[in-house]
């Protein structure tokens, strides 16, 4: 059981799991896909909450378990203080475990989608030098992928459609581009994420 505390300033007990099987519940790669998972009414006012626990999420289709942090957990994670399990793969922020089941749910490569995501992501920062920029996996439509943009204007999400040709040379040419020295800090730990840049930009 843990507390949760509502914008209504009161407090109640719920359900929360520590792991969740992907095998053991054939609904939860959609539900998750669509960006549900651990929603909780609040019994004394009725808001719908989201907030956010540490998980393991386990299954088949995963190469090793993802460990997902709460997105507050993140500077602690990039400090070397979060205390990890062994052989998981990390996750920060539920919506990154979202894209990851869409990445999934899409059969398309998170590590090819991952530095797709770095080229998409420099162009922006090119165009947005002072925003702070994110970009997540969206889906797929025939022909492309559709990738999201937040932060490039406020209240806006900008909508990415990359040819899947485009998609599929990084996939072929994946094992070449990790070994360049910025994937290389990409890709080195548990966290697999462009945004694992930060901390190398924090400690610089």
């Amino acid at each position: 059981m843990r507390t949760i505390t509502c914008l209504c300033d009161k407090s109640f007990d719920a359900e929360v799991p520590e792991s969740v099987d992907l095998d053991a519940d054939p609904t939860l790669l959609a539900r998750l896909g669509e960006g549900e998972f651990m929603a909780f009414t609040c019994p004394h006012c009725g808001a719908k909450l989201k907030p956010e626990f540490a998980v393991r999420v386990k299954g088949s289709a995963l190469s090793r378990d993802v460990w997902v942090l709460p997105e507050l957990e993140r500077f602690e994670l990039y400090s070397g203080k979060s205390d990890l399990p062994a052989a998981c793969e990390v996750l920060v922020g539920y919506p990154e475990l979202f894209e990851r089941a869409r990445l999934l749910r899409d059969r398309v490569d998170p590590e090819a989608a991952e530095i797709l995501k770095f080229y998409l992501l420099g162009r922006a920062e090119e165009e947005n030098p002072e925003a702070e920029l994110a970009v997540y996996y969206a889906g797929k439509e025939p022909g492309r992928l559709v990738y999201h943009l937040y932060g490039a204007r406020e209240g806006e999400t900008g909508v990415l459609k990359i040819p899947e040709e485009t998609y599929r040379g990084i996939a072929a040419d994946k094992k070449r581009k990790m070994g360049e020295e910025t994937f290389k800090e990409i890709f080195k730990g548990p966290y697999r994420s462009v945004r694992a840049l930060e901390a190398s930009n924090d400690a610089e």
